[in-house]
């Protein structure tokens, strides 16, 4: 028989160890990982084999495969297809709809997990993520429905995605201790008040105050991981200041190019402008007045987030959004995991001509080339020895090709030519069409980018 002293040090080990729930498979004692986990977001299409090769070294891939709720009376599945990559660290990401009826009626857990065994012809994923804007008060409910999940798909894993205000509330143990994993989203936290719009003043996508949610986070005894941004936005507001909502469709060149947009004024990981007459945006129609906010977090911000989610116990990051299909992601993976190791990830452009006097840009670097918000595209200029050396044919999948603004000569007999560009990520090329540097015995060729010393044409 065990003596006192026995059954007390016993006791004591379980009290400090905690017991009753199974050690999370997510739980490491090792260091920060610095490798880029992704959301895949409203995507059914398969990853391109560029894209493969890109994801290679990725941590976790969350990929979206329904939104599921509670609508007229009735549960409404909206599926999204099947994850459409080969990765054993792909999860596959329910988004349960806002409000509680996803969570509150009494077989929401068991409908979804019947919906999932239709969906998987039978077997069900062994690990899961939800994705659900729980307010604090249901918490505790929310973290019945997740023990119940998984109960009824025997789940070896469940994720769930989570509202940077859960940090340091009584309700966040609860979820923690029914979840293996929490993935706590830390940008678009705050709304603008109309009146700041006005002033022009605007809430980073993500920066100080994100990093003061974060610090809330650092008592999260369950493993989790910090959900950052990796998108641009466009956000139109009415003449008042009041949001109208976000652009789905629209591209920097058009932002750029449009004359019925007045720059108002630039900030870090912002650009303003005011609407001057009623257009059209790329299918969104305008009206004199509004105002459209084009933001995107910068290197320095993310790098600041990052190291402020690490110090606060985050095991990894996840960003919204892997690259792809209808979402205008800002980096790389490569860009990415090179921020969280610290770096200063930068582009490296290489310009080869062919024999058919096609010239193509690539950039062999560790960094993506982005242009800030409100910045004019790239520009590549050529320029010659000889007039002589190029010839006027389209720019390709360059914006454009002319002679300097200031020349008066057209193409065929200028000494240079500007080809424009809207950032080039790692590993991406953009190519003009054959024929248009026409070079002959005795001419030289050199090329700079936004200005840098010009090197030679190799």
């Amino acid at each position: 028989m065990a003596s006192g002293r026995t059954i007390l040090a016993l006791l004591l080990f379980l009290l400090f160890t905690g017991c009753g729930k199974k050690p999370s498979p997510l739980a490491s004692s090792h260091p920060p990982d610095p490798t880029p986990s992704f959301w895949v977001w409203h995507r059914s299409s398969a990853l391109t084999p560029a894209e493969q090769f890109s994801v290679g070294g990725v941590s976790r891939l969350y990929w979206q495969i329904a939104e599921f709720g509670w609508r007229n009376g009735e549960w409404s599945p909206r599926p999204l297809g099947k994850p459409q990559a080969d990765s054993p660290n792909l999860v596959p990401v329910v988004r349960l709809d806002p409000g509680p009826d996803s969570i509150l009626k009494p077989d929401a857990a068991a409908t979804l997990a019947k919906w999932l065994r239709f969906h998987f012809d039978g077997n069900p994923p062994h690990t899961l993520q939800l994705d659900y804007d729980c307010p604090v008060r249901l918490l505790p409910k929310y973290a019945e429905y997740i023990s119940a999940l998984r109960a009824e798909l025997s789940l070896q894993e469940l994720s769930v995605t989570a509202l940077a205000s859960w940090g340091g509330t009584p309700g966040l143990e609860k979820v923690g201790k029914a979840a293996d994993e929490i993935v706590p989203m830390f940008y678009d936290i705050t709304a603008d008040p109309p009146a700041d719009v006005l002033a022009g003043k605007f809430v980073p996508m993500a920066g100080g105050e994100a990093q003061k949610w974060i610090a809330k986070w650092k008592d999260c005894s369950t493993p989790w991981r910090a959900g950052l941004p990796n998108f641009e936005r466009l956000t139109l507001f009415q003449s008042d200041g009041t949001l109208s909502g976000h652009l789905r469709q629209w591209s920097p060149e058009t932002v750029l190019a449009a004359d019925y947009l007045q720059p108002l004024s630039t900030a870090p990981g912002l650009a303003l402008y005011r609407v001057t007459r009623d257009a059209s945006l790329e299918g969104t129609a305008l009206h004199a007045g509004q105002f459209l906010a084009w933001r995107a977090p910068d290197d320095e911000t993310l790098r600041q987030l990052i190291a402020s989610s690490f110090a606060a116990g985050a095991r990894g990051i996840v960003w919204f959004a892997l690259p792809g299909p209808g979402l205008r992601a800002s980096h790389t993976p490569s860009h990415l995991a090179a921020l969280a190791r610290g770096e200063s990830p930068q582009p490296s452009l290489k310009l080869q001509r062919d024999e058919s006097g096609r010239i193509t840009l690539r950039n062999e670097g560790s960094g993506d080339l982005i242009p800030a918000p409100g910045k004019a595209a790239n520009r590549l200029k050529l320029t010659s020895s000889q007039a002589g050396a190029f010839a006027a044919v389209g720019p390709g999948e360059f914006l454009s090709v002319a002679v300097p603004s200031a020349s008066r000569v057209s193409i065929n007999f200028s000494h240079e030519i500007e080809l424009t560009f809207h950032g080039l990520c790692v590993g991406e090329v953009v190519a003009s069409e054959s024929g248009l540097v026409t070079l002959k015995d005795g001419r030289e060729l050199q090329w700079t980018i936004d200005d840098s010393t010009p090197v030679p044409l190799e």
